[in-house]
């Protein structure tokens, strides 16, 4: 329910990119993945990549 609030009025962006793994990319341009191991920062780049990948495209972060 809050992550819901926070992708429609404050533009964060976020996408599930595989089992239990999620991309969010911050309204300041600030990229994370956030898995089982914690919340980790990627290049925001990479987050748009994935954010952008057609619909039943898994893709991921080495």
């Amino acid at each position: 329910e809050r992550h819901h609030r926070w992708k429609t009025h404050a533009g964060y962006q976020s996408r599930q990119c595989g089992e239990g793994r999620y991309v969010w990319l911050t309204p300041h341009g600030l990229g994370f993945l956030v898995d089982h191991t914690g919340t980790h920062r990627i290049h925001p780049e990479k987050a748009r990549t994935i954010l952008d990948a057609p619909p039943g495209v898994d893709l991921y972060v080495a």
